[in-house]
């Protein structure tokens, strides 16, 4: 089991209702082939520090996502790049699960990590 975590930029000129699409057809995606999908983090329009593409501005949205095979993972970025709508992807395989926090404090919240106990070294 792997988890991953995948930042796709999606073009901004796009209802909110065409985006919740994209973001519906690759959760239906990650289910369909046997994987998990943690957390669905929209961070909001950001303007770009270059042109993508000929586009300014994205909408930024992170999956947090588990699959069992490298080879879902492969097909989950190739349709992000067959898809019009998807300006850029990025995918980073990470070792156990870290869940941004809900409070928005900066701290993130870890899964599958091994608590630490009083006194011990970190």
């Amino acid at each position: 089991m792997a988890f991953y975590e995948c930042v796709l930029l999606i073009k901004s000129n796009l209802s909110d209702e065409e985006i919740a699409s994209v973001l519906a057809k690759f959760q239906t995606l990650v289910v369909s082939r046997e994987g998990t999908v943690h957390h669905v983090q929209k961070m909001g329009k950001r303007r770009l520090s270059y042109e993508l593409k000929k586009e300014r501005r994205a909408e930024y949205v992170v999956f947090f996502i588990e699959f069992q095979k490298s080879e879902d993972i492969a097909e989950f970025d190739r349709q992000a790049r067959l898809d019009e709508r998807i300006i850029k992807t990025m995918v980073v395989r990470k070792n156990k699960l870290v869940l941004p926090s809900s409070e928005g404090t900066g701290e993130e919240k870890s899964e599958h990590a091994r608590p630490v106990r009083e006194g011990e070294a970190v």
